[in-house]
């Protein structure tokens, strides 16, 4: 098959493309792609890089918009077209081609925009809003910007105007179902770095750095960084040398203050630092800036417990790492994680915002070995069977093969 994707080149994708390309010819248009080159082969794989405006991208495609993508689609005349995510409005491809499309489902942007304050009420953050925030930049909100009228619309037609679909979860396939009753859904899981595979199952409860929390990045409220603090803050009369390890950013950048921090810097940030300060913790939470993929297995083998306190997720990628390191979870029961995980023997679930229910389970697991290890073990149950690299692959192939057969029809 000659394949070609629309996509950025996500942490997971190089393993899915290895195995694509072993036995299929693949072309990526990577869109606003950021190289000086507009083309290049790696590894015999070939990749075009569209240097668009990001506010092209960002509202419904027209035909001189598309154009970008056709100069590239004729050269490489694709059996079919996969198209990655439809938070920007790459999908819309599919108004403009008879060469079949199927759209894989990241995250649904207008299913998500009712969940990213997480419970962060804003007259609590309102306090702490710099100019830069005032003048309407940035801000606390600031994905709730982005998903603008424009961007709703374009969505919303990609959504029901699809005629095929990777989903991983059942939040993403009930966004897909009644949208689009139509819609023909393949099952298609993501693949992980090759260091988390090296260190599988390599989690264990002697080895771990007793009462330690390692939480994704995330620098807006949707992912609730704010809500661990608070976790960390009821968890240290208990423990007090408890600890939260965040990534991301670096600890100078975050505890940054005077005018330039007063000028630019960011409501969220400034409002979880005031938590830190208030409640004394800042000895207690470890800023580790940005991590590569090795780091990444470090610290999640080092912590004992991983903390995903999101409001929504479809089907998170750290989660999914972190369960083939076996660390133990406590996760928010939102979205597609309810999907990837069950309650009581892959992770303890809590109530998204509800930092008291995420205490009390990082708690059970602070203070019970046996069920860590339990959790751990069957998280990494989990990983083997979502992603198992064979079983991937073959989703994905036998999924293109179909659609193409029936395209014939």
């Amino acid at each position: 098959m000659q394949i070609l994707w629309i996509s950025y080149i996500s942490s997971w994708t190089p393993t899915l493309v290895d195995l694509i390309k072993r036995e299929n010819r693949l072309a990526i248009i990577v869109p606003t792609g950021g190289k000086v080159v507009n083309y290049e082969q790696i590894d015999d794989v070939d990749y075009y890089y569209l240097h668009l405006h990001p506010q092209d991208t960002m509202k419904r495609m027209n035909r001189n918009n598309f154009e970008h993508y056709q100069t590239i689609i004729t050269k490489v005349n694709p059996d079919i077209i996969h198209v990655h995510g439809t938070e920007l409005n790459f999908a819309q491809v599919q108004n403009y081609t008879s060469i079949p499309v199927v759209i894989s489902i990241q995250g649904i942007l207008q299913a998500c925009k009712p969940f990213i304050n997480n419970y962060l009420q804003e007259v609590t953050i309102r306090p702490f809003r710099t100019i830069k925030n005032r003048i309407g930049r940035g801000g606390y909100l600031v994905m709730n910007k982005k998903i603008n009228k424009g961007v709703q619309e374009y969505e919303k037609e990609i959504l029901q105007k699809g005629k095929y679909f990777f989903c991983r979860t059942n939040w993403d396939k009930a966004q897909i179902t009644f949208n689009n009753p139509q819609a023909q859904i393949f099952q298609g899981e993501e693949l992980l770095r090759p260091d988390f595979y090296q260190k599988a199952d390599s989690w264990k409860i002697h080895n771990c750095q007793r009462h330690s929390i390692f939480i994704p990045s995330g620098f807006n409220p949707i992912k609730g960084m704010y809500l661990a603090v608070k976790t960390l803050a009821l968890l240290k009369n208990f423990y007090p040398h408890v600890s939260l390890n965040i990534p991301g950013i670096g600890e100078t950048e975050f505890y940054r203050q005077g005018i330039r921090d007063w000028l630019l810097g960011e409501e969220y940030i400034r409002y979880t630092r005031h938590l830190i300060f208030e409640n004394k913790l800042k000895d207690n939470i470890h800023f580790l800036g940005k991590l590569n993929a090795e780091e990444m297995t470090i610290q999640m083998q080092k912590a004992n417990i991983f903390l995903s306190p999101s409001s929504i997720d479809n089907s998170p990628n750290v989660v999914g790492e972190a369960t083939m390191i076996g660390t133990p979870i406590v996760a928010t029961a939102v979205g597609g994680v309810l999907s990837m995980l069950k309650d009581e023997i892959s992770c303890l679930f809590a109530p998204a915002g509800d930092e008291y229910t995420i205490a009390y389970q990082i708690k059970r697991l602070f203070d019970n070995d046996s069920l860590a290890t339990k959790i751990s073990q069957g998280a990494y149950q989990v990983a083997l069977k979502r992603h198992n690299k064979q079983i991937t692959i073959q989703q994905y192939l036998n999924a293109y093969q179909a659609i193409i057969e029936q395209e014939k029809k």
